[in-house]
């Protein structure tokens, strides 16, 4: 059942095919561990060892899918083959289960609820990708990758709200028509406001008959003990060189270009990580950041996640380095998690997350 995750975590494998086989699977699950270390992959993959139809999936996630969806049309593209179109349709399918039709009256606005129209014309031209020949290929994956621009392109990347939280409570709370269990995956819990925790809490105290749930988290510190002591907690390793050259390889994919299964996924997008972690530097350093430039690549490709990221991680160096002072250092790394965090949480643009992480580092390590 999870002899594909058994190749790069073998421990969590050989977990998760003892907990099906025990037939006593546990309600709720929590994956910790990095980015891009196969939490969303086993969780779909539990789902089809339970015999958990698709349409009885339903996914919260606050992840940037530009890069990965991206990286996906743009591999399948130049190969055009079985790996690449299962690679393709895997990301696009975990940004369709977001738009699963429980959700929608949580979607307050005209514009929220249109993107459940757009997700579906999605789903249908994903369908067309499977009787294509290659030539036909090629034109059904342009279709799609028009179609996916008004899912991806927003800079919008919010945390599981209230609304959301009382939609999967009252969808847990009906019978399938088929007869099968219902799975919740929500990932990014961490990021989310207290009453969307609290109400989650609650459903999670008494969690409805054949419904179970899965949280995927990059930081299961943040999350509160009361949600924590309801989970059974399952860690993923990190990814060493042989583990990323398995799954490179798989796609036909030379895994010496790159240190990362991240890097991949940053160059098939067409982010230029270089300007963005050279931008880092430059703000740490207290040199002259090419403010316009750094912005049009931000907006363009949506590497507003991962600038954040390169930020917090020159913090710590510059620390580590003895270039920024103890003090100094704990508030600018509370203060970007926090600004990140809470963009989240509000659904705030990204561009008011980094103008403010922007200056707030200036301003402190001037």
């Amino acid at each position: 059942m999870f002899g594909t995750l058994e190749n790069t975590q073998k421990e969590v494998s050989s977990l998760l095919e003892s907990l099906v086989s025990s037939g006593e699977f546990p309600n709720a699950l929590l994956f910790s561990g990095s980015p891009c270390t196969g939490r969303m992959f086993a969780s779909r993959l539990v789902c089809k060892a339970l015999g958990i139809p698709d349409d009885n999936v339903l996914i919260v996630s606050d992840r940037n899918h530009a890069y990965r969806i991206r990286t996906a049309i743009s591999l399948f593209e130049k190969q055009k083959n079985g790996s690449s179109k299962r690679f393709l349709k895997d990301n696009v399918s975990i940004l369709l289960q977001q738009y699963h039709g429980a959700l929608i009256d949580s979607q307050s606005t005209t514009a929220g609820k249109k993107k459940f129209s757009d997700a579906a014309e999605v789903s249908d031209i994903l369908r067309d990708l499977d009787n294509a020949d290659e030539k036909q290929a090629e034109a059904v994956c342009e279709k799609l990758s028009k179609a996916l621009n008004p899912l991806i392109d927003s800079n919008r990347t919010s945390a599981i709200s209230i609304g959301q939280v009382r939609a999967i409570r009252d969808w847990c709370s009906t019978s399938s028509m088929d007869g099968q269990g219902k799975m919740v995956i929500i990932e990014g819990l961490e990021n989310a406001g207290d009453s969307a925790v609290n109400g989650l809490l609650k459903t999670l105290e008494e969690p409805p008959e054949g419904c179970r749930f899965i949280l995927i988290s990059s930081n299961a510190g943040r999350i509160p003990a009361t949600i924590l002591s309801r989970v059974q907690k399952i860690r993923f390793s990190d990814l060493d060189d042989k583990k990323r050259a398995f799954i490179l390889n798989s796609l036909f994919v030379d895994s010496s270009k790159y240190s990362s299964l991240e890097e991949f996924f940053l160059e098939g997008s067409g982010i230029n990580d270089s300007l963005l972690l050279q931008s880092a530097k430059d703000l740490l350093d207290k040199k002259d950041v090419d403010l316009p430039a750094l912005i049009s690549e931000l907006e363009k490709n949506q590497g507003w996640d991962r600038f954040f990221e390169h930020v917090l991680n020159q913090i710590s160096k510059a620390f580590a380095e003895g270039r920024l002072d103890d003090r100094r250092a704990s508030y600018l790394l509370d203060a970007v998690s926090q600004a990140v965090a809470k963009g989240k949480t509000f659904n705030q643009t990204k561009r008011l997350t980094f103008d403010y992480v922007f200056y707030r580092v200036k301003e402190v390590n001037r």
